[in-house]
């Protein structure tokens, strides 16, 4: 395992030193220096369109927005004057039905109201509805009243049944 190690570093550095760069050569100072400049006036130049572009974009996007505002309210306006309208004709309607109801009433004497509920006089098998109720109310009653009997009694029961065994 320590010779695959050592072979590797050793193949690492030799790869290493096989290839020389003096960076004190001139041309290569110059060429790097170059280099530098072009990307930064690169990058200063796409920063600057980018800006402009959005500030084109910013521009058109506002003014598009100015416009939909524009038309939307537009828009809200016509809504808000023809509801106004609908509910002016629908109290104008509500009006006139309320006038024509009551001139009718009081210009026509013949209209009479009959009574449409019960007068107390209802009967089923013989009893009104007072009776049913009280009938069922006892019938309750005495059932709950046997549902407790019952279960008391057989608790007493089951109470007495163990205490004997």
């Amino acid at each position: 395992m320590q010779k695959k190690l050592f072979f590797t570093f050793a193949i690492i550095i030799s790869i290493i030193f096989s290839f020389s760069v003096c960076f004190a050569a001139e041309d290569v100072l110059k060429d790097a220096a170059n280099t530098v400049r072009d990307a930064v006036n690169n990058t200063e130049d796409a920063v600057e369109g980018a800006m402009q572009n959005a500030g084109n974009a910013v521009e058109g996007a506002m003014n598009t927005a100015g416009d939909a505002m524009q038309d939307s309210m537009n828009k809200s306006e016509n809504t808000m004057e023809n509801a106004g309208n609908a509910i002016e004709n629908t109290g104008n309607t509500i009006e006139n039905d309320m006038n024509n109801a009551t001139s009718r009433n009081t210009n026509d004497d013949t209209y009479t109201a009959t009574r449409t509920g019960t007068n107390g006089n209802a009967t089923f098998m013989g009893m009104n509805s007072t009776a049913w109720t009280w009938l069922i109310l006892g019938i309750a009653a005495i059932a709950i009243i046997a549902v407790v009997w019952y279960y008391t009694t057989k608790i007493n029961s089951e109470n007495n049944h163990s205490t004997r065994d």
